[in-house]
């Protein structure tokens, strides 16, 4: 029976070599650390048994108790460890890995030196192949195993029952290697196999060997860690970790302040179930780059504004494990374009386009009509203040500035949305009207707006300050030429002045056979 028994020990060892092997080579040292201080512990447990098994003398069985008790210290705490890093991460607290070395070490020293101090043992006999009498520090260590694997096999059960059908799957080897090692520890207690054999040698190989099935098939010892490689690096960002099915598997902290839900997010189901995802992510199952707002008020606006790339997550074979989701705040960044985009399209007094952009748009506008051979045509106005160097040499050019802005937010409000106007130059603007009818309601339009300038009542430092502007008008036919287009409202608005300002004059567009007898 002895042999029988330690040849299916040195087997049970031997297994448990293979698993440490395999724990100590993941690639995920955050949590694996877990997986082989449990494995050695049975390791060495296993050994310490073997080591019993063979003893033969007292001496020799207390020596082997010692190394078999260097493992039995560790095992629920561990399981316990294991248990929050795959199923609560949240608990998972950095002090309780050094919390429970320093208890083992403290296990460790009590065994060893048992024969002076009793805390442990009292004493072994080995024809009763039994302990006689155990010290306090033994009941202690029974008490901690016992608060560690009660919230463990809690920690299990509950998140098998409340889980998705995903994480049922994920965790049922889990769950059989734990239920297996508790079925053991009740036939040890009531007695049901001789008092001489220890089952749970075996019963935590089998336990080791379903827990290394499931991180082996689901990968959970390798996907955080390749996501660390490409991902966590830049920990500003918020990071979060996906499973192919864009399930959720775990975050940085910066993606918990981001989708606070996250912290108490059970893991395994749709990342969009998460209050507040962004609608933008949603369908993001490829890898790109999205851009999205949400509500919050900053410095620069009234909403944030985020960059999320979506990227694989490939292991070392180049198979697709995951995905990762690296987001960065660009609140900042976005003002700092929008700014430069404005000093680059508008006028700084004025806030109305600047010439440059106002050709391009205009341009734009005719581009687009011709493409689609809408034959519609548009309307070009051109005004220019009278006398306005007169009036800045009599109330200055801040009583000039003042002007202008007043005269353009006039002039707005006399327009539809969609009509284009630019600071052309000095005190001159230009307005694009699209889809003007024809000359008479063009002349029209200039004309309220002339008049809408002399009955304006513009207030500088408590003064008055009467203004008038002169205005040239020119209908744009379909097909027509912008820069010819200018010129011809660049001439009205002269003639306008010519014939003594505070006027609307109706110009056109020359037809290539005047212009060349002009020049002829």
């Amino acid at each position: 029976m002895n042999l029988i028994l330690v040849f299916f020990l040195v087997i049970t060892f031997l297994t448990d070599v293979s698993l440490l092997y395999f724990s100590v080579t993941r690639k995920d040292k955050s949590r694996s650390v877990y997986f082989v201080m449990l494995t050695l512990a049975t390791t060495v447990y296993t050994l310490g048994n073997i080591l019993f098994e063979m003893s033969e003398t007292n001496d020799a069985a207390m020596n082997a108790l010692r190394v078999a008790n260097l493992g039995i210290a560790l095992l629920a705490p561990c399981f316990l460890l294991i248990s929050l890093s795959l199923f609560q991460p949240k608990y998972l607290k950095s002090w309780m890995l050094p919390a429970i070395v320093i208890y083992g070490m403290v296990m460790f020293f009590s065994v060893m030196f048992n024969d002076s101090l009793h805390f442990y043992y009292t004493s072994v006999d080995l024809n009763a192949a039994q302990i006689i009498e155990h010290g306090f520090l033994f009941w202690i260590q029974q008490v901690v195993g016992l608060i560690c694997m009660i919230p463990a096999y809690i920690i299990l059960i509950s998140r098998f029952i409340i889980g998705n059908k995903k994480l049922r799957k994920q965790m049922i080897y889990i769950l059989i290697g734990a239920i297996v090692v508790f079925v053991a520890n009740i036939i040890n207690i009531a007695g049901i196999v001789p008092a001489e054999i220890d089952i749970v040698p075996f019963a935590m190989t089998i336990t080791l060997i379903f827990f290394i099935i499931n991180v082996a098939k689901y990968k959970l010892l390798d996907i955080t860690s390749i996501a660390t490689d490409t991902a966590f690096e830049s920990m500003e960002d918020a990071v979060i970790i996906l499973d192919n099915e864009w399930c959720f598997l775990f975050c940085n902290n910066n993606a918990k302040i981001l989708f606070p839900a996250l912290e108490s997010f059970l893991g395994t189901e749709p990342i969009s179930i998460v209050r507040g995802w962004p609608e933008e992510l949603e369908a993001a199952d490829k890898q790109n780059e999205i851009v999205f707002e949400r509500e919050g008020k900053t410095a620069y606006s009234q909403n944030s504004t985020y960059r999320a790339n979506v990227n694989k997550i490939i292991d070392g074979h180049g198979t697709q494990v995951g995905w990762y989701i690296i987001i960065r705040n660009i609140t900042s960044m976005t003002f700092l374009i929008n700014q430069l985009e404005n000093l680059a399209t508008t006028d700084p007094l004025t806030g109305v386009a600047n010439r440059r952009h106002f050709m391009e748009r205009v341009q734009q506008e005719l581009d687009m009509s011709a493409s689609f051979r809408l034959n519609l045509s548009n309307g070009l106005i051109m005004y220019d203040l009278d006398f306005f160097k007169k009036v800045n040499d009599t109330y200055g050019h801040a009583a000039g500035d003042h002007i202008l802005c007043s005269v353009v937010e006039i002039i707005k409000k006399q327009l539809r949305s969609y009509d284009i106007i630019c600071r052309y130059g000095g005190e001159e603007f230009v307005i694009f009207t699209p889809t003007s009818s024809n000359e008479e309601a063009l002349f029209k339009l200039a004309s309220r707006l002339c008049r809408a300038v002399e009955n304006a009542e513009i207030i500088y430092k408590d003064v008055r300050i009467p203004i008038t502007a002169s205005f040239g008008a020119v209908q744009m036919p379909p097909d027509s030429d912008l820069n010819e287009a200018m010129l011809a409202v660049d001439e009205a608005m002269y003639k306008a002045k010519n014939n003594g300002r505070n006027q609307v004059v109706l110009g056109r567009l020359k037809k290539e056979e005047e212009i060349k007898e002009e020049i002829g």
